[in-house]
């Protein structure tokens, strides 16, 4: 069996795994967002080790755990945590909704300002990536940046901690913009623009073959066998994305969560050949790609409504097309975008606010908003090349119940979906069993692990409705780009 630690900017989830692909055991918990100024978003790294304990000593509780023969980890990118010349931290963990690098990002595009940090890394111009996190770190907090000697990253935070390896895996460097897609090592260069070396960030590998004994204390606090193994594992899209497909190429993954994203396997490296650089590129290992977008802003646009605006009941909404005319239109972009030109800057937008729009207009208006972005992101899939044979789709997203065929409606494609629970989970304990020689490879863990799927097919006459909905989208989004950086710039 194999135990499965996924670790997103909202849940911790920890499952038992077996080599069916059947999760024997399953327990999570919300991670607190430290937010102690503006834009600040970060988690406490002594939270999540604790987490890890309590929750793998519940999933472990009833259970053999000398037939636990593997430990993985799949993490979120974007996680920053800087430390001092005795490795301890200065700073939590930061998340995609971390803003604060929005404050210098126009003196960072005067720097940075031309397609050769995209060519290199993947990694458009855009303010979530660790490159303008350090930019603004060195600028705003000169004198804890001063102090900061080693950086870690999600992943390479907890495998240290699991196994005292410093390293993190390929899929996590890349998303990093310091991470060189041509010779896949941290880029000097680019490294001593800020006045840092590759020495001070953790060794990078293949994430699916990378073993390490435990730490005996690790081994003692579960009640593991001294023998188990971590494996370093992949970022928590790509788990999942092994989990709902085993990376067949030209398969499309949409994982619908918290954020989302649609990313399509390949054996090289796609670049978005539009100023507007909506593609990024991230290195599975060194013979696979997954290339796609991502939004950061999906269901968590729904929490945050729920929060601060109204309750409501998602069970209860009708997706049909009886919209009040003309429709209430949103871009759901609390916490900017990741493509170049509006990403950056952009925010929330209602448009079209009536007297006659209710609760179940506006609730709506965030499902299809998060649902045109994504389309937006697959027409630069498809306008680059990338051949898109099927899209499948997994994430806590896919239980709101007609989520999934408004996608299917809006994007104009069939959609699978997984009946197995947890895929991220499942695609973690696939990469494990393979590692460990289980299974040969992906494809025979998918014969063995991977559930059945129901198929989701457009709506012909909502297709048709959402295709002038959408074209409506688009213009609205690219006309209001250029006010966003107007309107971050506002202060009164």
């Amino acid at each position: 069996m194999t135990l499965a630690i996924d670790m997103g900017t909202t849940n911790l989830k920890v499952g038992l795994v077996n080599e069916r692909g059947e999760i024997i055991s399953l327990s999570s918990s919300a991670i607190k967002t430290i937010s102690g100024e503006p834009g600040e978003a970060e988690h406490d790294p002594e939270e999540i080790k604790n987490l890890v304990i309590s929750l793998s000593r519940q999933v472990l509780k009833n259970e053999k755990t000398d037939e636990v023969r593997f430990v993985i980890s799949s993490t979120y990118h974007f996680g920053l945590m800087m430390m001092d010349e005795q490795r301890k931290p200065l700073t939590g963990l930061t998340l995609l909704t971390d803003t604060r690098s929005q404050f210098t990002f126009p003196e960072f595009l005067s720097v940075y300002a031309d397609d050769k940090l995209y060519q290199k890394t993947g990694c458009p111009l855009i303010s979530q990536y660790l490159l303008p996190r350090l930019f603004y770190f060195s600028k705003e907090k000169k004198e804890l940046y001063k102090k900061a000697k080693y950086f870690h990253d999600s992943k390479s935070f907890l495998f240290e901690w699991l196994t005292g390896e410093w390293v993190t895996d390929f899929s996590t460097a890349s998303a990093t913009q310091l991470f060189n897609l041509e010779n896949f090592q941290w880029d000097g260069d680019i490294l001593s623009s800020i006045r840092l070396s590759p020495e001070q960030f953790p060794g990078v590998a293949d994430g699916t073959a990378f073993t390490s004994p435990l730490k005996k204390e690790i081994c003692d606090a579960l009640g593991l066998n001294e023998n188990c193994k971590a494996i370093l594992g992949v970022y928590d899209g790509a788990a999942l994305s092994v989990g709902l497909s085993d990376l067949k190429p030209d398969i499309g993954i949409i994982n619908l969560g918290t954020s989302a994203m649609i990313r399509v396997p390949g054996l090289q490296p796609v670049f978005d050949k539009n100023e507007n650089k909506r593609i990024q590129t991230y290195a599975f290992n060194k013979s696979l790609f997954l290339n796609g977008g991502a939004l950061n802003n999906a269901a968590l646009t729904l929490e945050w409504m729920r929060s601060n605006l109204f309750d409501f009941n998602l069970e209860d909404l009708s997706f049909q097309a009886s919209h009040n005319e003309p429709p209430l239109i949103c871009l759901p972009y609390l916490t900017g975008e990741r493509e170049s030109e509006t990403g950056p800057y952009a925010s929330g937008v209602f448009f079209g606010i009536r007297r006659n729009h209710t609760r179940l207009d506006f609730v709506r208006s965030v499902l299809e908003g998060v649902a045109c972005s994504m389309r937006y992101i697959y027409e630069a899939l498809t306008i680059n090349k990338l051949e898109v044979k099927e899209i499948k789709m997994g994430g806590g997203g896919v239980n709101i119940w007609q989520w999934p065929q408004l996608f299917a409606n809006v994007l104009g494609v069939p959609f699978t979906i997984s009946t197995g629970k947890e895929p991220a989970l499942v695609g973690n304990a696939m990469i494990a069993l393979t590692a460990g020689g289980v299974y040969k490879d992906f494809n025979e863990a998918a014969k063995n692990m991977i559930r059945l799927e129901k198929y989701i097919v457009p709506d012909k006459s909502s297709v048709e409705i959402y295709d002038r909905y959408y074209h409506f989208f688009k213009e609205f989004r690219e006309s209001i780009g250029p006010m966003y950086e107007a309107h971050a710039k506002l202060r009164l």
